[in-house]
């Protein structure tokens, strides 16, 4: 009986050894966040101690993932997870699953401030608004589609819309004849996230001084 229990333990010595070499710990890190958002290129640090890069491949189950100069980049799907799998010499090690958001709503910008008062010389200088993500890791770029700037006078109120980020001379000029204490708003804002997707934006309201 002990014969036989030590040829069927040296048997199985190949088949522990090849277990324990694809046991390998990946670490398998978003760079930037602990989630993935769709859309856009997703930084990732994949790593398997003891195993050159050039050795390491990734998979993912939604979405596509390639390896780049500084290591790895990920556009999730449409699912609410995202599984990414190591494998060295194309044997799996590991697997991890990331949350998949969509990409925040920015907020509006003009003269760095979403509301408020500004200086009248300061508005005068500023062409354009933009849309800014707040405490994201990253920056996203957003381009403003198009927006309308309204002020209201003692004539009357002035209305005029722009196609894209930049303020239009004639709201350059209302901005010039304006007084101190005269509130202008940018409405109507529609931003384009780099994945297409359109966003309305919160209006700016703000007060000349």
């Amino acid at each position: 009986m002990k014969t036989i229990c030590l040829i069927f333990s040296l048997l199985m010595i190949p088949f522990i050894v090849k277990a324990q070499e694809s046991g390998k710990d990946a670490v398998v890190s978003a760079t930037k966040m602990n989630v993935l958002y769709r859309g856009v290129p997703n930084p990732i640090g994949i790593a398997v101690p003891g195993v050159a890069s050039d050795k390491i491949t990734a998979t993912i189950n939604d979405g596509t993932i390639k390896k780049v100069t500084n290591g790895w980049e990920v556009i999730p799907g449409l699912q609410s997870e995202s599984v990414i799998t190591v494998l060295v010499n194309n044997s799996k090690v590991s697997e991890k699953t990331f949350r998949v958001k969509d990409i925040p709503q920015p907020v509006a910008v003009f003269a760095g401030i979403h509301g408020g008062i500004v200086p009248k010389d300061l508005a005068m200088k500023t062409g354009e608004i933009e849309a800014k993500l707040i405490d994201f890791a990253w920056d996203l770029k957003f381009e403003i589609v198009s927006f309308n700037f309204y002020l209201t006078t003692p004539t009357g109120d002035i209305e005029y819309s722009s196609d894209g980020n930049k303020l239009t001379d004639n709201m350059k000029s209302c901005i010039s004849n304006s007084k101190s204490g005269q509130t202008i708003v940018f409405k109507n804002i529609k931003a384009k996230a780099p994945d297409g997707k359109v966003f309305y934006l919160d209006s700016i309201v703000i007060k000349l001084n």
